[in-house]
C-alpha cells in the first residue's frame, strides 16, 4: 500500500513539473521608421554669370549663350518636387559707373533670357516639358515675378544622378520673351548692373 502512496505521489510531482514549467513568457522590441524630409539644390558650378558688351555688335545683336553663361545645379529630394526662379530687383542695379559719375537709371530684367537643359542620363521634369523653355531660340526672359522652371509630373523624387540640370543664359539677344529692343537702341548708360537671382526648391503641389 505504501508503495502504491509513493508512487502515485511521485507521478503527481512529475506532472505538477510539467504543468508549472510550461510558461508562455514576452518581450517587446519597440519598432520605429523616421523619415525624414530631403529637399536639396545644390549649384554646381556658373554660380555667378557676367555679361560684358565690349563690342557695338553685342550691343546691337547681344552675347548668345554659350559655355560661359552656363549654371548646373543638381536636386536630390525624397519627395516630388518643383524649382523656382525670381530675380531679387524689378530691374538689374547699377553698381558702378563708366564714364557717368552717378545717376538712377537701371537696365531692364528682359534683357536677360534663359532656358534649361537635362543633362545626359537625367530626366527633365519627368521627362516631359510642361512648358518648360528648353531651346535657345525661345528663351524666357528674367523676371522678378517667381517663374515655375522645372516642375514635377509625379516621378521626379530621387538623386542627383537623376536630378541634373543646365540653365543656358543670354543677354540682349531679343529673342523669345525677352526686350524687343537691343541694348544700343534703349541707350543705356555705361555702368554695371547686378541683380542676385534665387533659384527654390519646394516640395510638389
Amino acid at each position: 500500500m505504501k508503495r502504491c502512496i509513493l508512487i502515485l505521489m511521485s507521478c503527481f510531482v512529475l506532472i505538477s513539473n510539467n504543468v508549472f514549467t510550461q510558461v508562455d513568457d514576452r518581450a517587446v522590441i519597440p519598432m520605429g521608421v523616421t523619415l525624414n524630409s530631403i529637399l536639396r539644390l545644390n549649384i554646381v558650378s556658373g554660380g555667378n554669370i557676367e555679361f560684358n558688351f565690349n563690342t557695338i555688335e553685342q550691343y546691337r545683336a547681344g552675347i548668345p549663350t554659350s559655355s560661359q553663361y552656363e549654371t548646373r545645379f543638381t536636386v536630390a529630394s525624397s519627395v516630388d518636387w518643383d524649382v523656382e526662379m525670381v530675380a531679387e530687383d524689378a530691374a538689374l542695379q547699377p553698381t558702378s559707373y563708366g564714364d557717368t559719375a552717378s545717376f538712377s537709371g537701371n537696365l531692364s530684367l528682359d534683357n536677360i533670357g534663359y532656358h534649361l537643359t537635362a543633362n545626359s542620363g537625367t530626366d527633365l521634369a519627368g521627362g516631359e516639358t510642361h512648358g518648360i523653355r528648353l531651346s535657345d531660340n525661345n528663351p524666357a526672359a528674367l523676371s522678378n515675378t517667381a517663374a515655375l522652371i522645372l516642375e514635377s509630373q509625379g516621378d521626379n523624387a530621387g538623386g542627383v544622378e537623376k536630378n541634373d540640370f543646365t540653365i543656358h543664359w543670354q543677354c540682349g539677344t531679343q529673342i523669345g520673351d525677352m526686350n524687343g529692343a537691343s541694348i544700343l537702341d534703349q541707350n543705356v548708360p555705361a555702368a554695371r548692373y547686378t541683380t542676385n537671382v534665387f533659384l527654390r526648391l519646394k516640395p510638389a503641389d
